[in-house]
């Protein structure tokens, strides 16, 4: 099977003898459990980030939490902004990026028009964006990733330091040129009026599926297109990380101890540098009441500590992984991780009809602790959803549909049918 962005990524293995093939999956045996773990962790640290920002509260017009929420409340809260914050969805779309270079090179090395078919892939993953943005939640991030994995086809034929290179400039526009060109901030950025926030809670909480939809639809058109002017190239940098760490043989080569030095330092390194910036942050503004500095280096700081504390998460995980103590109690997640698709789609039914009108009308209701509980009750049942689902089924439902588009006929789905 070949891999998939929001799937798992593949094993390099010889496919000289599959030259002049058609375009097909390839076989289930190359593929990487390790990125399956830590693409379902990071899938865990993204729905209770959208559970805390997005779901439980309408998105747009959030002013920030209070500062006299009761005890829980103000440590789930901080403990999300420390420890998820950013650093979830940043370790994801790394990720994306790695399942982006993996899906190119198994395609290409089969001689079957690699760029067109991860073109059609990243077109019909646009088309599932726009279809979970405007008719379930607006919280969508598909659309986002196929448009920028577009711009990311332009750099697959590139070596690493290529990859690198790019992404430093890209991150160098994203968190310093961007904010502070004006030209560029007033374009992209809408800012909802005052009384927005309100009028989303009414919406949300007791309107009817169609004046949700129209309200929705009002905000995505209001608020998202310009802002892709500041966040593409931001998402941008993480992709070509992950195809610079798929380029670099950094997955095939863990067990090599040199490899394992660099890994301990990237993972220690990058955790101090974004939980304790995080915590100097919650330091400085809830003990002692200081206002959040602001400004082009305030905003280098902060996102550059994001990133590396992603990546320390990354490296720190695969070192775990390297024990098979370790391996055995993280390895649940390998199967949430191999339908991350399907998942964050399910999360997103569910917790849309569960937040909305026309299903419990909790939105604004709900605290961050009770939220957060839902979560992680909700992604252990995916949990075991998945796994069984997986025993029977070679792909995840929203992931079979995908495929099948992909490559323009119905793919195998039961196990032991002919790839």
């Amino acid at each position: 099977m070949e891999s998939s962005p929001l799937e798992l990524p593949m094993q390099a293995t010889s496919v000289a003898a599959d030259e002049g093939a058609r375009a097909a999956p390839v076989a289930k045996a190359s593929r990487i459990d390790d990125m399956d773990i830590v693409r379902g962790m990071a899938l865990f640290g993204v729905l209770l980030m959208n559970l805390a920002e997005v779901f439980r509260v309408p998105y747009y017009g959030q002013k920030g939490p209070p500062l006299d929420l009761p005890l829980l409340e103000r440590i789930v809260v901080r403990v999300q902004m420390i420890f998820l914050a950013g650093k979830a969805m940043t370790l994801f779309s790394i990720l994306f990026g790695t399942g982006l270079a993996i899906f190119w090179e198994r395609a290409n090395a089969r001689g079957t028009g690699a760029t067109w078919l991860l073109s059609r892939r990243l077109g019909f993953l646009a088309l599932f964006g726009l279809a979970h943005g405007f008719l379930i939640w607006n919280g969508d991030i598909l659309f986002l990733y196929a448009l920028t994995g577009l711009v990311g086809l332009l750099f697959l034929r590139a070596p690493t330091w290529v990859l690198l290179t790019a992404a430093c400039a890209c991150w160098g526009w994203y968190a310093v040129v961007g904010p502070n060109w004006p030209a560029v901030w007033a374009f992209a950025i809408r800012e909802p009026g005052p009384g927005h926030y309100s009028e989303a809670l009414r919406v949300y909480g007791t309107g009817t599926y169609l004046e949700i939809l129209r309200f929705r639809a009002y905000e995505l058109l209001r608020f998202e297109p310009f802002s892709y002017v500041l966040n593409v190239p931001g998402v941008l940098t993480n992709m070509l990380v992950g195809m610079a760490i798929w380029r670099s043989k950094v997955l095939e080569l863990t067990a090599r101890e040199t490899l394992l030095r660099t890994l301990r330092w990237i993972a220690f390194t990058g955790m101090a540098l974004g939980i304790g910036y995080m915590l100097f942050r919650w330091i400085q503004f809830e003990i002692y009441h200081s206002p959040q500095a602001r400004g082009p280096w305030r905003r280098v700081l902060f996102l550059g500590c994001i990133l590396s504390c992603a990546l320390g998460y990354g490296a720190g995980l695969l070192l775990l992984l390297r024990r098979a103590n370790w391996r055995r109690r993280l390895g649940v997640f390998a199967p949430l991780g191999r339908m991350a698709f399907t998942n964050y789609l399910t999360q997103s039914i569910v917790f849309s009809t569960v937040f909305y009108s026309y299903g419990f009308g909790l939105v604004g209701k709900v605290g961050n602790a009770p939220a957060a509980l839902m979560g992680i009750v909700f992604y252990t049942l995916q949990g075991f959803a998945s796994a069984i689902w997986l025993r029977h089924f070679r792909f995840g439902p929203f992931e079979w549909a995908w495929r099948s588009l992909t490559y323009g006929r119905l793919q195998p789905m039961r196990r032991g049918a002919e790839a």
